[in-house]
């Protein structure tokens, strides 16, 4: 039992000693980078994404600190990410993303995404969002797939033409005006997800997860358990 006890506050120690405060002086770095046409984010960030002609890639934090915030380049896709597993806290972390084309965004953790343009693609985009992280912005693509778990949220805005949903846990999908003519969605969990559809929406929400949708398209809908499935004015 003291071996437990032990282990448990070592771990506890440990953890504190990776923990490392910003120091409140906020320096930038410019990034040297291989193309991308994705961003994988897990942590404390706040992302700002746009397109442009260039590639660039700018990280702000505090000077103790930024050279522990790592953005390394994974087959097409852009992973920012915290060196040596050290807990960054009360620090400034902003990282700064632009590319021509970004077809596929990752926030994980408590990572922030912000798109700050219109995100256009001439293929599918994808979002995906898990832990207590948020994706944000606007998008313009003939597909659009997103994707939250746990308490994690996205928020988006635009037009496509087929659009899949997919919310578990207690996680929010707010794409009310995401303007799509096809619509699939499913919430399972405590899950909530707002839609559009002008042609077709297939809802499918389990548990006690909710739906909401709108548009004028024809509903195919399944429910089970508490859920719920419902159109708002």
């Amino acid at each position: 039992m003291k071996q437990i006890v032990f282990f448990a506050f070592a771990l506890v120690v440990l953890n504190a000693c990776n923990q490392i405060r910003g120091s409140g002086n906020i320096v930038t770095e410019n990034r040297s980078t291989g193309n991308f046409t994705g961003v994988a984010a897990g942590g404390p960030y706040e992302v700002e994404l746009k397109n442009g002609s260039v590639t660039e890639v700018k990280v702000e934090a505090d000077d103790n600190i930024i050279g522990l915030i790592e953005t390394r380049v994974s087959g097409s896709i852009l992973k920012i990410t915290t060196k040596n597993g050290s807990s960054l806290n009360n620090g400034h972390f902003k990282v700064y993303v632009t590319a021509p084309e970004i077809n596929e965004i990752k926030s994980s953790g408590a990572a922030s995404i912000v798109i700050k343009n219109i995100l256009k693609s001439n293929d599918k985009i994808t979002l995906e969002a898990s832990g207590a992280a948020a994706i944000k912005g606007e998008a313009d693509a003939p597909e659009i797939y997103a994707e939250a778990s746990g308490a994690a949220d996205i928020n988006l805005s635009g037009r496509t033409k087929n659009y899949k949903a997919e919310a578990s846990g207690s996680a929010t999908i707010k794409t009310e005006n995401l303007l799509s003519e096809t619509t699939k969605v499913h919430a399972s969990g405590a899950a909530t997800a707002q839609v559009y559809a002008s042609i077709t929406l297939d809802a499918d929400a389990d548990g006690a997860a909710t739906i909401h949708y709108k548009g004028a398209g024809i509903v195919s809908q399944k429910t089970s358990g508490a859920a719920n499935i419902k159109k708002d004015d």
